[in-house]
């Protein structure tokens, strides 16, 4: 279980580029301490069930960060022990047990060597190897291949790499595997690929917690992560560590909505820390490598040294209004120091003349995971290009078929690279 360490390893990806002035940084706000024990959110509505009706998509952006955080708060909510994706409304939010989303499946547990059947859905959790690398080209060396695909990696102000992750619920996880749509060569030869409604995927962002961070602020579990040389090259080994969640990405296809729904969260000290240097963000940074939103591929910044990163788009009054609200629900748990970026949804979903139903709004970014990219950064945008292996065949918004493997693949294949 992700509860404990359970041979948890996670890879790092790194990330993507554009530039923000340092006073932007002051927009931020974060939340403040909360008490020790967690307790059930004093709240009529029952936060432990997953909000299947989405806003009409005429609503407003309120209506749909509200939506959002209700998507957020019943990922978070405890499963149940051996039901995997149920939550255990018994349960308080914010007890030390795994999560409904940590129990999906990742993409490890989903597309297997050899293309192998990956079973039904309840099957045990196995030792996970979590990557993020949905974006990576298959030609690309393996050390580019675990790259965040636009830009680079991600260091933090400790000088450690972010880690990414990629899980699918179980109406994502059945429609792969009633298809064989694990197995690259049957993916690639389909005419039409469309997960149903109910469908879900999770997207996460972790850093190594030490020095200065305050672990009681994170939402946080135990895991080897993978090492690396000053090169950014996996060494092979691993080192077990404390890591907190630093961004997440829910992305829900609601009835109703064939290009899906996007929610992105942040930890609220991302830029702006308790005591002013964030995560990514250094106000006072002085020396070569300063200025922020600089993906490393173009710098040429050693793996090394933390990269600058400050948000281009401020969170919007409106979206702020609804962090307020909600952390305030939840401020006996960890999830107080969260805060919804943006939600995107399509505004014109059903127009057979507008096939990427106008996202809205237009640009979408989370600084872990769009790093570099923040200024044109749209998640339905990207998304949209998504493709099966073989590049023949749109994939309907998901990008996780680039980790299918085919027959006689006896190596794990981490975003089509082997």
């Amino acid at each position: 279980m992700w509860k404990a360490l359970c041979g948890i390893l996670i890879s790092a990806s790194l990330l993507a580029a554009c530039s923000r002035p340092p006073e932007e940084s002051q927009t931020e706000t974060s939340a403040p301490a909360a008490t020790a024990e967690p307790v059930r959110p004093k709240v009529a509505i029952p936060l432990c069930d997953f909000p299947l009706v989405a806003p009409a998509a005429t609503a407003s952006i309120a209506a749909f960060a509200d939506y959002a955080w209700r998507e957020f708060l019943a990922l978070n909510w405890p499963v149940k022990d051996g039901e995997r994706g149920t939550p255990d409304c018994n349960k308080a939010l914010g007890s030390d047990s795994e999560t409904v989303w940590q129990s999906f499946k990742t993409t490890d547990e989903l597309f297997l060597k050899n293309a192998a059947d990956p079973g039904p859905w309840n099957s045990p959790e196995m030792p996970k190897v979590l990557h993020y690398t949905s974006k990576a080209n298959a030609s690309l060396p393996l050390e580019e291949s675990i790259a965040q695909a636009v830009g680079g990696w991600l260091i933090d102000q400790n000088k450690n790499p972010t880690y990414y992750a990629i899980s699918v619920n179980e109406t994502s996880y059945n429609y792969v595997v009633s298809n064989q749509y694990y197995n690259a060569e049957l993916v690639s030869k389909a005419s039409n690929v469309s997960f149903p409604s109910g469908a879900l995927e999770i997207k996460a962002a972790w850093k190594i917690l030490q020095g200065g961070d305050d672990p009681k602020r994170f939402f946080k579990q135990r895991a080897l992560v993978e090492n690396f040389d000053s090169d950014g090259k996996p060494t092979g080994t691993t080192t077990e560590q404390l890591v907190g969640l630093v961004g997440m990405h829910i992305v829900y296809k609601a009835e109703g909505y064939p290009q899906w729904l996007w929610a992105t969260f942040e930890q609220v000290d991302n830029i702006v820390g308790p005591h002013g240097t964030g995560s990514y963000y250094n106000p006072k940074c002085s020396g070569e490598y300063c200025e922020p939103n600089i993906s490393p591929k173009k710098s040429g910044q050693p793996f090394d040294s933390p990269n600058q990163v400050n948000r281009v788009t401020p969170i919007t009054e409106q979206v702020s209004n609804q962090n307020s609200h909600w952390q305030s629900i939840v401020a006996d748990t960890p999830f107080r120091y969260y805060q919804l970026i943006v939600p995107q949804w399509p505004s014109d979903p059903n127009n057979p003349g507008n096939p990427q139903g106008t996202p809205t709004p237009g640009v979408a970014a989370n600084v872990t995971m769009e790093s570099y990219i923040q200024p044109t950064s749209s998640c339905m945008d990207c998304h949209s290009t998504a493709r099966v292996p073989g590049d023949s065949v749109k994939s309907n918004y998901s990008f996780i078929f680039l980790f299918a493997q085919s027959p006689g693949d006896s190596v794990a294949s981490y975003g089509g690279v082997k």
